[in-house]
């Protein structure tokens, strides 16, 4: 950890250094010049197409695409963040910005997308762009920017009487960490346009969230993004984080009055789950919400102790990925040995009973925590054998704490993966967001390229005084001195394991449904710890879910891509064979957020037949359980592109199976067993000051 915030607080510094020696040289400028970027397509040099939206006011509509433009990108550099008081200069006619209670409907037209976008053939929804402040005391720079698409012409410009009870969704960023912007997102995964990462041609998204509801897509905290910043602006915690957004939301909802009625969903993936936990808890309790608050979707949920649930993660990871340790029983053994050393092999039953003693995080022994992939879903390198702190002579392993690692299990995984596991030892790397992915290098993708371009800013009403970032370190606080409470993204806010409870009642008692859901192939986020921290999770006077989730989730093409079951207000979904559900398989993610985010579909639920016995639609598959490993046979390999997979032979694979399963505890639904719950009583005291603030 040291190492880490050492070196990237060096590299933050350095490059704030000459930002800020740049903006002074030409400070009556918007920006300086700077050169080239060398390891990316020169923006100047890429011919593009254009779809112009002739549109004058917010009432009019769309119309065809013209013919082809070109476009220029902004310098290299980053610009350093707004100093206090200084306006963002968003566009060339860009209003001032207003004290707060000052927007309406007449603002509309201001943030209506009239101009064309590099590269887009195709007409697309009628859209809104720009920044709104979040009200931040001394702070009237402080603003969050956002993209919101139409699913019908003037669906989004409905007066407060109008579609009342018609949803719409606000989409946050979360997969680079707390500064992952949404904007990204909306490009190449869950928008209406898909951007290619090679030559950044765009294509029509037919698995858009615009195509089943309204969509504003929110790049947060402020800084993030093209959201802006003072240099002294930046939240310090979830409490200013929140703040922010509720300013946000109450200008949002002041231009567009229909969101302050119709039924909200909150959705996003990754860290994005840390902000949504405490915004819906927050939007659930205060008096007169500016929005009302109906569905929360969190994928590949970042909840509780991130570092300590991978840990105790790590057998459930071996069990499907047999490669990391070369399909060697001995090891899984020695892995299995010192998981229960730890604590971590309790078993969880249905309903959970009893809690066990109070787990503490091991201190992390590996220095991949220094670097994670970006939003684009493009992993960086997050460890290499030249850094690795643990050498071994053999890959032989003692079932003993090694005195090195400790109860550090998962970076131990990492560092024999790395050292002696075939396709990782000759990768040098490993991505721990998608265990499946060994390509060296990996591939690269900077979004900048495209959303820096003067025709990107000027269309989208996006601010000319600082660069978009596709994902960095958030300065909480304005500053990288992280508190001894900071997790490994430097987030001074603890989340606790138990949020769930708080979370849970609050949402239920409204009728908030909340949906969780996650990929087989996502080490961070294991689906193993997902179901750990619903298994802590109370029901009124029961624990956790009462059966174990094993029906199976059908796709549109009617092949079963995971399992599915609800209890209490919560929705838990597997997705089998990936680690990020819109990246890996959208149709499958189309058709679930339709269903199940959307419709609240019933598959999985809990119902009584025509004799009184307790039922689960859709039926259960014992061989379908969450625990039942998904033994994933192949290996993507590469240099920067997928070039071919490596697969252990099918006899290999039967034999791990057989392996594993005679390893794997019986579940229950008896009262039996242990569950986990963790004290966190600082944390959740602060939770109650925040909603408390409000």
């Amino acid at each position: 950890m040291l190492f880490y915030f050492l070196a990237v607080h060096a590299l933050l510094n350095a490059g704030l250094t000459m930002a800020r020696a740049a903006a002074s040289a030409n400070e009556t400028s918007s920006v300086s010049s700077s050169p080239a970027r060398t390891t990316q397509p020169s923006a100047t040099s890429l011919v593009i197409s254009s779809i112009l939206v002739t549109a004058t006011n917010a009432s009019d509509s769309i119309t065809t695409p013209t013919s082809a433009t070109s476009f220029s990108s902004l310098p290299s550099f980053t610009p350093p963040p707004l100093k206090p008081g200084q306006l963002p200069n968003s566009y060339p006619s860009n209003p001032n910005i207003t004290l707060p209670g000052s927007f309406d409907e007449t603002w509309q037209d201001v943030f209506l997308v009239t101009q064309g976008l590099p590269n887009i053939t195709f007409a697309l929804p009628r859209n809104f762009a720009g920044n709104l402040p979040t009200n931040t005391p001394g702070h009237a720079n402080n603003t969050l920017f956002f993209w919101a698409m139409e699913n019908n012409i003037g669906s989004l410009t409905a007066t407060a009487a109008q579609l009342t009870t018609v949803p719409w969704m606000i989409w946050l960023g979360g997969g680079g960490g707390p500064a992952s912007p949404a904007l990204l997102t909306s490009m190449i995964s869950n928008g209406p346009m898909l951007l290619d990462r090679e030559d950044f041609t765009i294509s029509q998204n037919a698995q858009s969230l615009a195509n089943l509801l309204d969509v504003v897509w929110v790049d947060q905290p402020v800084g993030v993004g093209y959201s802006t910043v003072d240099t002294d602006g930046y939240a310090k915690d979830e409490n200013n984080v929140l703040s922010d957004f509720i300013g946000f939301l109450t200008n949002l909802a002041e231009i567009f009055p229909s969101l302050a009625k119709r039924p909200l969903i909150l959705a996003g993936e990754d860290y994005a789950s840390t902000y949504i936990a405490y915004i819906a808890q927050v939007l659930a309790t205060i008096q007169s919400p500016p929005v009302q608050l109906a569905t929360v979707a969190m994928g590949n949920p970042l909840l509780g102790d991130i570092s300590l649930y991978a840990d105790l993660s790590t057998v459930s990871i071996l069990q499907s990925m047999p490669q990391l340790i070369n399909y060697n029983e001995g090891v899984y053994s020695a892995f299995a040995a010192k998981s229960h050393a730890c604590g971590f092999d309790f078993n969880l039953t249905y309903p959970q009973a009893d809690a066990i003693p109070n787990l503490v995080p091991a201190p992390r022994r590996s220095s991949f925590w220094a670097t994670f992939r970006n939003e684009s879903q493009e992993p960086n390198v997050v460890l290499r054998r030249s850094e690795s702190p643990k050498k071994r002579q053999s890959p032989s392993l003692g079932n003993e704490l090694d005195p090195f690692y400790g109860c550090a299990l998962f970076d131990e995984m990492i560092d024999y993966a790395t050292n002696f596991s075939s396709s990782w030892a000759a990768t040098d790397s490993f991505d721990i967001f998608d265990i499946s992915n060994a390509l060296s290098p990996k591939r690269t993708f900077d979004g900048g390229v495209y959303f820096n371009s003067l025709q990107v800013r000027e269309a989208l009403h996006a601010p000319f005084v600082k660069n978009w970032t596709s994902v960095g370190l958030y300065p909480f606080g304005s500053t990288l001195n992280t508190s001894s409470t900071a997790n490994i993204f430097g987030d001074p806010t603890p989340m606790p394991s138990s949020l769930l409870d708080p979370l849970r009642e609050s949402l239920s008692t409204k009728n908030i449904s909340l949906i969780l859901y996650s990929g087989t192939l996502n080490a961070i986020a294991s689906h193993h710890a997902l179901s750990v921290l619903i298994q802590n999770t109370t029901f009124g006077s029961t624990r956790g879910f009462t059966r174990q989730p094993s029906t199976p989730l059908v796709a549109d093409s009617g092949a079963t891509v995971g399992i599915v079951h609800t209890e209490g207000g919560i929705t838990f979904a597997m997705f089998d064979g990936i680690a990020s559900l819109w990246r890996d398989d959208p149709g499958s993610a189309y058709g679930f957020y339709r269903d199940f985010v959307l419709a609240r579909g019933t598959q999985g639920s809990l119902s009584v037949d025509g004799s009184g016995q307790e039922t689960v639609l859709g039926g259960e598959d014992e061989g379908a359980r969450e625990d039942v490993p998904r033994v994933a046979s192949d290996i993507f390999v590469g240099a920067g592109a997928t070039q071919g997979t490596v697969a252990a032979p099918s006899a290999t694979v039967a034999a791990w199976a057989s392996f594993v399963d005679a390893q794997l505890p019986q579940a229950t639904t008896s009262a039996a067993g242990r569950s986990m719950i963790q004290r966190w009583a600082p944390a959740l005291a602060l939770l109650g000051a925040i909603v408390l603030a409000f």
